[in-house]
């Protein structure tokens, strides 16, 4: 299967293949949608393209690579998945997978490490998983696909470049109804003050929610209640309540991250002229054809990268409002 088979996801197609091209795929994606969405094709795909041994950039689907790839038996590509009666994945199938992408690839040119039903990582295998990703092993891309990413701990989320197949429950949007007056301001202003009132508002935005999250956290987490503890234990508990601040925080920016990447994966189906019914906000057709007026597919693509390269930075903790202005102005451009 090559990404041009890819009828459904042709804008998540055309991004990875993108991405491809300009050697800018990031070490670690959450693939979101429901069961059935199309998630694990993706995938597989994309760990056909990346060690086809007769396309570049993409997969042919004769090779023995991507033949292997096909039928699950390419010794560098290692999927996991939950165990059948449990429904969980232990932590022993996490080191068992995390051994494995350690190792020297056998005859691929980059290992692809695969875990789906990614919400069924208990625990302990989600904590022992969190080093992985922290320290990525070389030439190596992990995918996680999940239909319920709300069950994932914040800082797997915060680590891997989110990719969503479509809404998949109303609870995962929480900020549609925030961002959507932005990013219709935006297509019927554009150009550079299009670009810093964006930004204005997106700021404004992440200040709130990191404000909330706080205030969520300190009450929940009630450390008031231990007056008569050691200086040493409350210092050590504070530093606890601030990583999970700042965890939850990270979270909550990439999901505004994901809105801004699915409304423009919008704007490039419609300059492609693609049914409606693929769209993931098709309530606002008319102010996605207006951001889509005048451009091309590949200046459509481009403004993908640009919420890509984004979320990037903010990963490699760039400040928000530096990596949100960069991305915004080549929006504009």
């Amino acid at each position: 299967m090559s990404f041009s088979d890819l009828k459904n996801h042709r804008a998540i197609a055309d991004q990875l293949r993108h991405s491809l091209e300009r050697g800018r795929l990031a070490h670690a994606y959450l693939f979101t949608g429901a069961r059935g969405s199309g998630t694990e094709d993706v995938a597989r795909t994309l760990a056909q393209a990346l060690n086809c041994l007769e396309k570049e950039n993409d997969a042919c689907g004769r090779c023995d690579s991507c033949r292997r790839i096909a039928g699950g038996n390419h010794p560098d590509i290692h999927w996991i998945r939950p165990e059948s009666k449990s429904r969980r994945i232990t932590v022993d199938q996490l080191r068992e997978f995390e051994r494995a992408v350690n190792l020297r690839a056998s005859n691929a040119r980059v290992k692809v490490g695969i875990i789906a039903d990614a919400e069924c990582l208990n625990e302990e295998a989600s904590n022992a998983f969190l080093k992985t990703l922290e320290e990525p092993p070389a030439q190596t891309i992990i995918i996680l696909l999940t239909a319920e990413p709300q069950r994932l701990l914040p800082t797997i989320l915060s680590r891997c470049l989110r990719i969503g197949f479509g809404p998949i429950a109303q609870a995962e949007s929480p900020y549609r109804t925030q961002i959507l007056p932005v990013l219709t301001q935006f297509a019927n202003t554009r150009g550079v003050t299009g670009a810093y009132q964006t930004l204005a508002a997106l700021t404004g935005l992440l200040q709130k929610l990191r404000e909330e999250i706080r205030q969520a956290v300190e009450t929940a987490a009630d450390l008031d209640r231990y007056k008569e503890i050691d200086p040493k234990t409350r210092e050590r508990l504070d530093t606890q309540l601030e990583a999970r601040i700042a965890g939850e925080y990270r979270a909550a920016c990439e999901q505004v991250l994901e809105e801004l990447y699915s409304w423009f994966a919008d704007v490039l189906l419609c300059v492609e002229r693609a049914d409606a019914g693929l769209l993931d906000h098709p309530d606002q057709f008319d102010a996605l054809q207006r951001a889509a007026a005048n451009l091309t597919s590949d200046q459509a693509a481009a403004n993908l990268d640009a919420i890509e390269a984004a979320r990037e930075a903010i990963a490699r903790n760039i400040p928000e409002t530096f990596a949100l202005e960069v991305a915004l102005l080549k929006l504009a451009a």
